[in-house]
Protein backbone atom coordinates (compact mmCIF):
# COMPACT_ATOMS: atom_id res chain seq x y z
CA UNK A 1 0.00 0.00 0.00
CA UNK A 2 0.94 3.49 -0.88
CA UNK A 3 1.73 5.91 2.55
CA UNK A 4 -0.80 8.96 2.88
CA UNK A 5 1.59 11.96 2.54
CA UNK A 6 -0.59 14.89 4.16
CA UNK A 7 -4.08 14.74 3.11
CA UNK A 8 -3.79 13.00 -0.23
CA UNK A 9 -1.16 12.21 -3.23
CA UNK A 10 -1.61 11.52 -6.60
CA UNK A 11 0.48 8.83 -8.50
CA UNK A 12 0.76 8.08 -12.22
CA UNK A 13 2.25 5.71 -14.59
CA UNK A 14 2.65 5.93 -18.34
CA UNK A 15 2.24 2.49 -20.71
CA UNK A 16 1.76 2.57 -24.43
CA UNK A 17 -1.65 2.29 -23.59
CA UNK A 18 -2.45 5.37 -21.85
CA UNK A 19 -1.69 7.40 -18.55
CA UNK A 20 -2.61 5.86 -15.26
CA UNK A 21 -3.36 8.53 -12.17
CA UNK A 22 -4.12 6.90 -8.23
CA UNK A 23 -5.46 9.26 -6.12
CA UNK A 24 -4.62 8.33 -2.74
CA UNK A 25 -6.14 10.38 0.72
CA UNK A 26 -8.09 13.44 -0.28
CA UNK A 27 -8.50 14.84 -4.27
CA UNK A 28 -8.61 18.40 -2.85
CA UNK A 29 -8.28 21.58 -4.56
CA UNK A 30 -4.26 21.80 -3.94
CA UNK A 31 -3.62 18.78 -6.19
CA UNK A 32 -5.93 20.04 -8.79
CA UNK A 33 -2.88 22.32 -10.64
CA UNK A 34 -0.83 18.97 -10.91
CA UNK A 35 -3.60 17.24 -12.58
CA UNK A 36 -3.88 20.36 -14.49
CA UNK A 37 -0.43 19.92 -15.78
CA UNK A 38 -0.51 16.13 -15.82
CA UNK A 39 -3.08 16.23 -18.37
CA UNK A 40 -1.00 18.70 -20.70
CA UNK A 41 1.75 15.99 -20.79
CA UNK A 42 -0.34 13.40 -21.68
CA UNK A 43 -1.43 15.66 -24.64
CA UNK A 44 2.37 16.67 -25.33
CA UNK A 45 3.30 13.05 -25.21
CA UNK A 46 0.39 12.08 -27.58
CA UNK A 47 -1.60 10.05 -25.85
CA UNK A 48 -5.54 10.22 -25.53
CA UNK A 49 -6.49 7.70 -23.07
CA UNK A 50 -6.48 8.68 -18.75
CA UNK A 51 -7.53 6.00 -16.58
CA UNK A 52 -8.31 7.66 -12.86
CA UNK A 53 -7.81 5.28 -9.74
CA UNK A 54 -9.88 6.24 -7.09
CA UNK A 55 -9.23 2.77 -4.70
CA UNK A 56 -7.67 4.40 -2.48
CA UNK A 57 -9.59 7.75 -1.91
CA UNK A 58 -11.29 8.85 1.21
CA UNK A 59 -12.39 12.33 -0.12
CA UNK A 60 -12.75 14.21 -3.43
CA UNK A 61 -13.66 18.08 -2.78
CA UNK A 62 -15.32 19.99 -5.76
CA UNK A 63 -12.35 21.98 -6.74
CA UNK A 64 -10.45 18.46 -7.87
CA UNK A 65 -13.89 17.32 -9.42
CA UNK A 66 -14.31 20.18 -10.96
CA UNK A 67 -10.89 20.19 -12.44
CA UNK A 68 -11.24 16.07 -13.42
CA UNK A 69 -14.51 17.30 -15.52
CA UNK A 70 -12.73 20.03 -16.98
CA UNK A 71 -10.46 17.12 -18.07
CA UNK A 72 -12.77 15.13 -19.04
CA UNK A 73 -14.32 17.39 -21.33
CA UNK A 74 -11.20 18.09 -23.06
CA UNK A 75 -10.36 14.25 -23.48
CA UNK A 76 -14.16 14.33 -25.37
CA UNK A 77 -13.50 17.34 -27.66
CA UNK A 78 -10.42 15.29 -29.39
CA UNK A 79 -11.93 11.69 -29.08
CA UNK A 80 -9.48 10.94 -26.17
CA UNK A 81 -10.93 8.20 -23.15
CA UNK A 82 -10.95 9.32 -19.10
CA UNK A 83 -12.37 6.43 -17.38
CA UNK A 84 -12.87 6.76 -13.46
CA UNK A 85 -12.14 3.46 -11.69
CA UNK A 86 -12.43 1.72 -8.53
CA UNK A 87 -15.01 3.77 -7.47
CA UNK A 88 -16.54 3.25 -3.61
CA UNK A 89 -20.24 4.47 -3.00
CA UNK A 90 -19.04 7.21 -1.25
CA UNK A 91 -17.14 8.86 -4.04
CA UNK A 92 -20.17 7.59 -6.13
CA UNK A 93 -22.05 9.79 -4.15
CA UNK A 94 -20.11 13.08 -4.25
CA UNK A 95 -19.85 12.69 -8.04
CA UNK A 96 -23.72 11.95 -8.33
CA UNK A 97 -24.50 15.05 -6.07
CA UNK A 98 -22.67 17.43 -8.64
CA UNK A 99 -23.94 15.67 -11.94
CA UNK A 100 -21.13 14.74 -12.84
CA UNK A 101 -22.21 10.94 -12.84
CA UNK A 102 -23.76 12.00 -16.76
CA UNK A 103 -20.17 13.19 -18.16
CA UNK A 104 -17.92 10.76 -16.15
CA UNK A 105 -17.36 7.19 -17.49
CA UNK A 106 -17.47 5.41 -14.08
CA UNK A 107 -16.32 0.99 -12.88
CA UNK A 108 -16.97 0.17 -9.49
CA UNK A 109 -14.09 -2.10 -9.90
CA UNK A 110 -10.94 -2.13 -12.29
CA UNK A 111 -8.13 -4.27 -12.83
CA UNK A 112 -5.05 -1.54 -12.54
CA UNK A 113 -2.29 -4.70 -11.52
CA UNK A 114 -0.35 -3.80 -14.77
CA UNK A 115 0.35 0.06 -13.59
CA UNK A 116 1.57 -1.19 -10.08
CA UNK A 117 4.71 -1.57 -10.61
CA UNK A 118 5.18 1.75 -12.62
CA UNK A 119 4.14 4.17 -9.93
CA UNK A 120 5.56 7.25 -9.06
CA UNK A 121 4.94 10.16 -7.47
CA UNK A 122 3.27 12.92 -9.34
CA UNK A 123 5.15 16.10 -8.06
CA UNK A 124 3.06 18.34 -6.44
CA UNK A 125 2.63 22.54 -7.99
CA UNK A 126 3.31 24.80 -5.54
CA UNK A 127 0.38 26.97 -6.32
CA UNK A 128 0.45 30.83 -5.25
CA UNK A 129 -2.98 32.38 -3.93
CA UNK A 130 -4.23 34.01 -6.73
CA UNK A 131 -3.63 30.43 -8.71
CA UNK A 132 -5.37 28.71 -6.66
CA UNK A 133 -8.69 31.27 -6.51
CA UNK A 134 -8.35 30.70 -10.27
CA UNK A 135 -8.59 27.37 -10.33
CA UNK A 136 -11.13 27.20 -7.90
CA UNK A 137 -13.46 29.73 -9.98
CA UNK A 138 -13.09 27.75 -13.07
CA UNK A 139 -13.88 24.80 -11.34
CA UNK A 140 -16.90 25.76 -10.03
CA UNK A 141 -17.75 27.86 -12.85
CA UNK A 142 -17.60 24.39 -15.00
CA UNK A 143 -19.79 22.52 -12.09
CA UNK A 144 -22.29 25.13 -12.21
CA UNK A 145 -22.62 25.23 -16.35
CA UNK A 146 -22.90 21.06 -16.30
CA UNK A 147 -25.42 21.20 -13.57
CA UNK A 148 -27.88 23.47 -12.72
CA UNK A 149 -28.65 22.40 -9.22
CA UNK A 150 -24.74 23.38 -8.53
CA UNK A 151 -25.56 27.00 -8.82
CA UNK A 152 -27.33 27.25 -5.10
CA UNK A 153 -24.03 25.45 -3.92
CA UNK A 154 -21.37 27.30 -5.63
CA UNK A 155 -22.45 30.74 -6.85
CA UNK A 156 -21.73 32.53 -3.66
CA UNK A 157 -18.12 31.18 -3.76
CA UNK A 158 -18.09 32.18 -7.46
CA UNK A 159 -18.72 35.90 -6.55
CA UNK A 160 -16.20 35.64 -4.08
CA UNK A 161 -13.87 34.26 -6.03
CA UNK A 162 -14.70 36.45 -8.61
CA UNK A 163 -13.85 39.18 -6.63
CA UNK A 164 -10.87 38.33 -5.01
CA UNK A 165 -9.17 37.88 -8.07
CA UNK A 166 -10.45 41.47 -9.27
CA UNK A 167 -8.68 42.87 -5.86
CA UNK A 168 -5.56 41.04 -5.95
CA UNK A 169 -5.13 41.58 -9.71
CA UNK A 170 -6.65 44.81 -11.14
CA UNK A 171 -4.44 45.55 -13.85
CA UNK A 172 -4.26 41.73 -15.96
CA UNK A 173 -7.01 42.02 -17.65
CA UNK A 174 -8.99 39.33 -16.05
CA UNK A 175 -12.71 39.83 -13.86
Amino acid sequence: MIPHVGNGSLYYALTKDGGYLKVVGWGSFDKSSSLRLFYNQLLSSGIRRLIVDLQECTYMDSTFLGTLAAIQIKFNSINGELKVVNVSKKNQESISTLGLDKIFDISEQWDVSQYLDHLAPLDRQALKKGDTSLIMLEAHELLIDLDPRNKAKFQDLVDYLKEEIRHSSPNDGRH
